[in-house]
């Protein structure tokens, strides 16, 4: 059995308390996925596991078209398809395949845990603190232990769904990300620059 079903029996009596720690995570927020086709891949997440569609939309800049599912609770999986065979992503799925990409995890302060990051040793890449919604860093996967870490402070909240952006308009490219938000290109902002 062991402790959970046991309690104090579970264990030898004598034994060191596991420590607490002060952490400066908020929460784990989601998983990135790197997928070929978000409409080859929307069917698994929102129609056998029950996901629920958030946001998304093509982040040209970055050549990359994102859908964000919402599973039980608070757990995200956000799906990233290359918009084109110049974008990174293209480049990653050559080389690694369709699969997990990186884990993103929100703290209190992105600078204090950069700080921390770098005094353990470990190596931040890719820091932008200007946007003042989504400040982010990245562990490099090879100072993460093969997994990339993206580091986010963001007052918004992220777990609502977007009440009109729906996962067929965002595979047909009719959304837009532009400074932490989602635009639908019939409606984007003044000063938007893809």
């Amino acid at each position: 059995m062991g402790w959970r079903t046991m309690g104090a029996d579970g264990y030898p009596a004598g034994l060191a308390a596991n420590p607490t720690t002060a952490a400066r995570i908020q929460r784990f927020d989601h998983i990135a996925i790197a997928v070929r086709s978000l409409g080859a891949a929307v069917p698994l997440f929102r129609d056998v596991f029950g996901g629920q569609f958030v946001m998304g939309g093509d982040d040209v800049p970055l050549g990359i078209r994102t859908a964000m599912f919402k599973l039980p609770a608070t757990v995200k999986v956000e799906l990233l398809e290359p918009l084109s065979e110049q974008s990174y992503l293209h480049r990653y799925i050559e080389r690694h395949g369709e699969g997990f990409h990186h884990a993103t995890i929100f703290v209190d302060d992105v600078e204090a845990t950069i700080a921390d990051l770098e005094a353990a040793g470990y190596e931040v890449v890719d820091t932008d603190l200007q946007e003042p919604h989504w400040r982010e860093t990245f562990v490099r996967p090879s100072s993460g232990h093969g997994c990339l870490f993206q580091i986010v402070n963001s007052e918004l909240g992220w777990l609502e769904p977007h009440p009109h952006c729906t996962v067929e308009d965002v595979v047909a490219g009719r959304w837009r990300w532009w400074r932490s938000q989602v635009w639908h290109v019939d409606h984007l902002p003044s000063g938007y620059r893809e």
